[in-house]
C-alpha cells in the first residue's frame, strides 16, 4: 500500500467513531417486565433525564399511574433513590462517551502527523467503550436497587452498534500502529 493510501487510511479510522454516534441515538438498553419491552431509551434520552410518566409503554404506565393513586407510599420508596420520580435525574456525564468518541475521531484524522495520535485514538475509543457497558449495568443495578427484581434490563442495538463501530475503530488504529513497525522490520530485515 503506497504511503499516500495508508494517510488516508489512518484519517479514515475516524469514521467508524463518528458513526458510533449514531449508534448512541438507537434504543441503548432494554427493559422488559414480564417478557413485555416497556422501555428503550438511548444514550442521549438516559443524559438528558428520562421521564417514565411519559415514556413507559404499556402496561408499565397504567400500573404506574395506579399506584401513584392507590399507594403513594410505594412511590416514596422510588424517590429514595431516584427524587424526582418518574422523571430520572440527568446524567450529563454520559455526555462524555460521545465527547471521548469525537475526540478519538479528531485524533485518528491527524494521526498521520504521528504515532501517538493514533494512541490517542485507541484509548479515546476503548475508554468510550468501557463507560457504555459501565452504564448499561448500573441501570440493571438501579432496577435491583429499588427491588424491582422484575424488571430485566438487557443491552439493546444501540449498544451493539455503537460497540461494534467501535471495535472496528480500534481494530483499524492496531493496523496504523502496526504497519509502521512491520516496515521497520522489514527494513532491518533488507539492510542484513
Amino acid at each position: 500500500m503506497p504511503d499516500k493510501r495508508f494517510r488516508l487510511f489512518q484519517r479514515l479510522v475516524g469514521l467508524p467513531y463518528l458513526l458510533a454516534l449514531l449508534g448512541l441515538l438507537m434504543p441503548m438498553a432494554s427493559v422488559s417486565c414480564t417478557d413485555q419491552v416497556i422501555a428503550e431509551p438511548s444514550m442521549y434520552e438516559i443524559a438528558l433525564g428520562y421521564d417514565l410518566g411519559t415514556e413507559l409503554r404499556e402496561p408499565a404506565s397504567g400500573l404506574l399511574k395506579k399506584m401513584e393513586e392507590g399507594n403513594p407510599r410505594s412511590i416514596e420508596r422510588f424517590k429514595d433513590f431516584i427524587p424526582n420520580f418518574p422523571k430520572m435525574e440527568p446524567v450529563f456525564p454520559l455526555f462524555g462517551i460521545a465527547g471521548a468518541l469525537v475526540i478519538a475521531a479528531f485524533f485518528a484524522f491527524i494521526s498521520p502527523l504521528g504515532y501517538y495520535a493514533s494512541l490517542g485514538s485507541l484509548a479515546m475509543g476503548m475508554l468510550s467503550m468501557f463507560s457504555l457497558w459501565v452504564l448499561l449495568s448500573q441501570v440493571g443495578a438501579l432496577c435491583n436497587t429499588i427491588g424491582m427484581n422484575v424488571l430485566k434490563v438487557e443491552p439493546a442495538a444501540g449498544a451493539y452498534c455503537a460497540s461494534i463501530l467501535i471495535l472496528i475503530g480500534t481494530a483499524m488504529n492496531l493496523a496504523c500502529i502496526a504497519r509502521p513497525i512491520v516496515d521497520g522490520l522489514r527494513a532491518k530485515r533488507k539492510k542484513s
